[in-house]
């Protein structure tokens, strides 16, 4: 391949992650060099599988079979060559908005500037990404057509959202890794500790929010044993006459994401002081998780509409502006959080056993139910 076409491939790459995530653009806008290549790469390629798991009108067994052959194709470069033009015939059955399917259409663009990347990038992507797309099709044999398909624990919760954000985190955590080779045994260990709760806080903020319009589309990410532990069914769940109760657990998950979003901070401040684009990186997100966390805190208006309750511009604006002048300082970004926290009013969460959230994960086959859900 030329440098003009890879040129074209990358400036496509650029223009499209603002189309399909304003917010992660804000982000990544503070990386260079190769990491802010592989970063957006990596990031196209997790809303390509996304676009395939949401599809509301596509049979899950379709799901299935287009989430396995991706994860083949960006682990393996020869079947990618052979596979990759009948794996984009086949995603011509995916609905979903045109920006996210303007990207899925042109996969083979992110894997042409996939494909420029170092090889410890290139591995690091490809492990993670290739997870991320079996997990969503382990989690797609639970969905259910005729009934709104829920999972059952705060296990399942967890596991779920290792697959689609766990990954995520540990993906970040390796390739900050490679860009700092120096960095101390300590930070480091902080770093690979912290890296899932960094991807569960980010992806159960967004659960809580976007609770109603998942509903809508036959999902529950709420479990079914906070809902029953509550004295609610699950058809009773969100409804104005238990507006209370149905409060009162999204605070048990409030609660949860909360744990998680201290273990990020954690992660942030194990970046040394002067990688100030990694901290930025970091803070910009994980700050607005936690305002939206403080606006979520017992919100009605959460039930009340099909609309995700968001945080002002505002607020995001303030972020943007007040946060690079103290990412240099652990005390100034662990104040300016338990700020944040305090406005929150949330208990203080259990901590997060990594361990055996693994455990539990190492139990998952992610190959076992793919015979069975090929399609034709």
């Amino acid at each position: 391949m030329t440098s003009a076409c890879l040129q074209d491939d990358w400036d496509f790459c650029i223009k499209t992650l603002p189309k399909v995530s304003r917010t992660f653009a804000l982000n990544i806008s503070v990386l260079r060099g190769p990491l802010l290549k592989s970063i957006n790469a990596a990031y196209l390629f997790c809303r390509i599988v996304d676009t395939v798991e949401d599809a509301p009108k596509l049979d899950p067994k379709i799901k299935i079979h287009l989430l396995l052959e991706f994860a083949r194709l960006i682990q393996d470069p020869a079947a990618r060559e052979k596979n990759l033009a009948q794996w984009l015939e086949d995603c011509e059955k995916v609905d979903g908005s045109p920006n996210d399917l303007d990207l899925l259409a042109q996969t083979q663009r992110v894997f042409n500037v996939f494909d420029s990347l170092s090889d410890g990038h290139k591995e690091c992507i490809s492990d993670s990404v290739s997870k991320m797309a079996r997990g969503m099709a382990y989690f797609q044999t639970k969905f259910d057509y005729s009934q709104l398909t829920l999972l059952e624990n705060l296990n399942e919760l967890e596991e779920y959202c290792y697959f689609v954000a766990g990954v995520v985190g540990e993906m970040l955590c390796g390739l900050f890794l490679l860009d700092m080779p120096g960095l101390s045994a300590r930070a480091r260990n902080v770093m690979q500790r912290t890296a899932v709760s960094f991807g569960l806080g980010l992806q159960m903020t967004n659960i809580s929010k976007d609770l109603v319009a998942d509903r809508a589309r036959g999902w529950s990410y709420i479990p079914r044993s906070l809902i029953t532990g509550c004295g609610l069914t699950v058809e009773e769940f969100g409804s104005r006459e238990t507006a209370e109760t149905s409060l009162v657990i999204l605070e048990k998950l409030l609660n949860k994401t909360l744990g998680h979003l201290k273990d990020a901070l954690e992660f942030t401040l194990a970046i040394p002081r002067h990688k100030i684009s990694l901290r930025l990186f970091c803070i910009w997100p994980l700050w607005m998780a936690m305002e939206t966390v403080a606006v979520l805190h017992n919100n009605k208006a959460l039930l009340n509409s099909d609309d995700p309750v968001k945080i002002s511009r505002r607020t995001v604006r303030q972020i943007l502006r007040r946060t690079p002048l103290m990412c240099c300082s652990d005390t100034l970004l662990s104040w300016s959080f338990n700020d944040i926290l305090k406005r929150s009013e949330l208990d203080d969460p259990s901590v997060f056993d990594l361990d055996r959230l693994k455990e539990r994960l190492g139990k998952i086959s992610l190959n076992d139910f793919s015979d069975n859900s090929m399609v034709a």
